[in-house]
């Protein structure tokens, strides 16, 4: 790849910037990202790799793999939210509407717990309440 205009790498870098903070957010031991200005003057010079994320200046979207966070890449790229089973889809599909399209920053993902269920705290005494209600009817 040779150089890229000034205005496409900085437009590149922006994106690339964006899908980095996603995939921190995500994935916690995965590097934090140089501000996009500096990822801007990195592609316009011809790099195509960072931290094993790959990209085209001129495909769109512009990132065409990532090595360390597939799962990632194939949430917020390829718009397969199941690919993080343990977050909220909403809340991925906010952080793919600020990585593809500049939304607003979503909040931080915390993984996604299991529902507690409802369950009475003297199950017995609802037992016969709902026993004692039922006779009470026939």
């Amino acid at each position: 790849m040779g150089k890229v205009d000034k205005e496409r790498a900085e437009k590149v870098g922006d994106f690339l910037f964006r899908y980095m903070q996603a995939r921190h957010r995500f994935k916690d031991r995965l590097e934090r990202p140089l501000p996009s200005h500096e990822l801007a003057a990195l592609i316009q010079r011809g790099k195509q790799e960072f931290d094993e994320i790959y990209i085209e200046p001129d495909a769109n979207p512009p990132i065409v793999l990532d090595g360390k966070a597939d799962d990632v890449f194939d949430a917020i790229i390829k718009k397969r939210y199941r690919a993080l089973p343990f977050w909220d889809p909403g809340l991925v599909a906010a952080w793919r509407n600020y990585v593809l399209s500049d939304g607003p920053m979503p909040r931080k993902p915390e993984p996604r717990r299991a529902h507690a269920v409802h369950t009475p705290a003297y199950p017995e005494r609802s037992r016969r309440l709902t026993i004692h209600r039922g006779s009470r009817d026939s």
